[in-house]
């Protein structure tokens, strides 16, 4: 897994065009937390906490306009809080997933820039388990890719850091739902999307 992370990345960097000088290229690493719910699961609230970390790299166009891309894994899915949660048999989801962060960025200020974007991404853990721990199994299967709308902000407090929030919603469902007719309508019910926030904290090599 780690040498296609890598391989994955390098792909990233190579997906640029060339011929441009090296000080328009910034590189950096990333770690942050991730509260995150999924939409169509009956339970609301950023409650689900996980993690995220990876690399990044930006390619200046000009003073304001800006190509950013990330790596990261990323911890994601949903659970009620404890002192809501008085079904113990409502299901919580845990799933991990590799992002693939593609945004176009602008330059406000000195220390912030806007960026919006797609966010391929490629399931490699879930799992289904009642509050009160028992797994699920096999009921209605994750997608193995999703794809995200993101849109952010990054502030940046020194040469070297800076602090980076993203907001993240499934164009499609990461399970397909199922279809029922209604009024001789085809309808896709139970369908599911991950819906969270990313926090991080951003070291700029």
């Amino acid at each position: 897994m780690k040498k296609q992370v890598i391989y994955i990345f390098l792909l990233i960097i190579l997906a640029f065009p060339f011929g441009i000088k090296a000080q328009d290229f910034h590189a950096g690493l990333q770690f942050g937390i991730v509260p995150s719910q999924v939409d169509g699961d009956e339970m609301t609230g950023f409650n689900k906490i996980g993690l995220t970390g990876g690399a990044f790299v930006e390619r200046e166009i000009n003073d304001k306009v800006f190509l950013f891309t990330d790596l990261s894994f990323t911890m994601k899915g949903s659970r009620i809080a404890s002192s809501k949660n008085v079904n113990i048999y409502q299901p919580e989801l845990t799933t991990n997933y590799i992002d693939w962060g593609l945004y176009a960025g602008y330059r406000f200020s000195e220390n912030i820039d806007l960026k919006a974007g797609l966010v391929p991404s490629v399931l490699i853990y879930s799992k289904e388990c009642t509050a009160g721990g028992m797994e699920i199994l096999g009921e209605n299967p994750f997608r193995p890719i999703n794809l995200l709308i993101s849109g952010g902000i990054n502030y940046s407090f020194s040469e070297h850091f800076s602090v980076d929030a993203t907001y993240n919603y499934s164009i499609i469902s990461i399970r397909p739902g199922k279809y029922e007719i209604f009024n001789f309508d085809i309808k896709v019910s139970d369908a599911q999307y991950h819906h969270y926030i990313n926090f991080s904290l951003m070291y700029h090599f």
